[in-house]
């Protein structure tokens, strides 16, 4: 099972798995607002460079989440998606 290094672009997805020295076959570059089908085990998100906008967070809650069978984190580790819509 692969494991997703979520990305505004690819390119920086596949920076981000080089710079953290992860595995790159067990690692896949996925984009914010990609479909995805099939499951992954972890998930890392890296901070989109244009910001972070309400359809990143929708993206993760609603397609990356219940896709996942494992943990979701993000890079740097203190980074968090923004909730304030979510009451």
């Amino acid at each position: 099972m692969l494991n997703a290094m979520v990305a505004a672009t690819k390119r920086q997805a596949e920076a981000m798995i080089a710079w953290l020295k992860l595995n790159p076959h067990e690692w896949e570059p996925v984009i914010y607002g990609q479909p995805i089908k099939k499951l992954f085990g972890h998930a890392k998100l890296v901070r989109p460079s244009e910001g972070v906008e309400r359809s990143h967070c929708d993206w993760v809650l609603e397609t990356l989440v219940p896709n996942l069978c494992l943990t979701v984190t993000t890079v740097p580790a203190n980074w968090r998606l923004p909730q304030e819509h979510v009451s």
